[in-house]
């Protein structure tokens, strides 16, 4: 059963005139951004498609449970096994006024015109698209930490050694973006997660420090993102069923305690491994102090640093 029609044939027709013949160009992860800016830019037409959607790792995620509930199709369809976008053929219009599907088709046109030029993909599409997309991301904290703090360690990954050999530079870029960040964190709607927030602060503060494994200092930065977006989902969320958003709450209790003890025990073992002869540490009391009374100083200005 078809519940929202305007949701179906608005996913259809994106398909449709995005990757017609079904090419592996038009990803999974591109037409759930594609399709997110096209509901947003559809609302200003007065058209709400009512697309099912939260916040998660990656930026919006379409919730597959309620898409299915309302559209009586499995998102999975519309993907194949290599996630590439399939064709579509038909597209389902029951119900849909001919005014709603020119509008709908003339936003979809607009977007698509800025990543590509009749069959041809632009260059880089792919991050524009994305980068697009977090522009619409709810907090400044997003897209500092996802597209700029994250993909520091991937420019890290290309030279094995870099970290070694200019450890001084790179150790400052990495201070400087924990110290925007914490200017930068939602505190007012993300405070469930606030004292993991600090302790994982500390904790990556602590392993620069010490001069551990810049790999070591990514999965530790990795992992607090996926903690912090469990919650990210939970508050920042549209059209999604209540029982879903009910499991996200569950998973996201059982999972922070968990989460944080983990956090600790890591904490404690780079202090462990800290020469206290060489490497100055601040009590860690005071520390948490400094860190708290640093994030009501949000209207300071920081330059964060550039990409290596």
């Amino acid at each position: 059963m078809v519940k929202n029609p305007l949701l179906k044939y608005t996913v259809e027709a994106l398909l449709r005139e995005a990757n017609p013949n079904g090419e592996p160009y038009f990803r999974k992860t591109y037409f759930f951004k594609t399709l997110f800016l096209l509901h947003q830019a559809l609302k200003e037409k007065q058209i709400d498609i009512r697309l099912p959607y939260c916040w998660y790792l990656h930026g919006p995620l379409v919730e597959q449970d309620t898409f299915e509930d309302q559209t009586g199709t499995q998102l999975q369809n519309y993907i194949t096994p290599a996630n590439s976008t399939m064709r579509i053929t038909n597209v389902y219009d029951d119900g849909i006024i001919e005014k709603e599907k020119q509008v709908i088709l003339i936003e979809i046109r607009k977007i698509l015109k800025k990543y590509k030029t009749g069959p041809i993909w632009h260059e880089d599409y792919g991050n524009k698209l994305v980068g697009e997309a977090y522009r619409r991301a709810p907090f400044t904290y997003q897209r500092t930490y996802k597209r700029e703090f994250l993909p520091y360690f991937d420019d890290l990954e290309n030279d094995s050694n870099l970290y070694d050999y200019a450890y001084e530079r790179i150790s400052q870029n990495l201070f400087r973006y924990l110290d925007s960040l914490i200017t930068q964190f939602p505190e007012r709607d993300m405070n469930d997660i606030f004292d993991v927030y600090l302790m994982w602060d500390d904790t990556t503060r602590l392993k620069i420090e010490n001069h551990e494994s810049i790999n070591d200092i990514k999965d530790l930065s990795t992992q607090y993102w996926e903690i912090f977006c469990s919650l990210l989902r939970i508050k920042q969320n549209e059209n999604v069923l209540p029982r879903v958003v009910d499991r996200w709450e569950h998973e996201f209790s059982r999972a922070q305690p968990s989460y944080y003890h983990k956090l600790e025990s890591i904490q404690d073992d780079s202090l462990q491994k800290n020469n206290r002869g060489e490497t100055a540490i601040l009590d860690p009391e005071i520390d948490t102090i400094v860190r708290r009374l640093m994030v009501y100083a949000r209207d300071a200005t920081t330059t964060l640093p550039k990409e290596m």
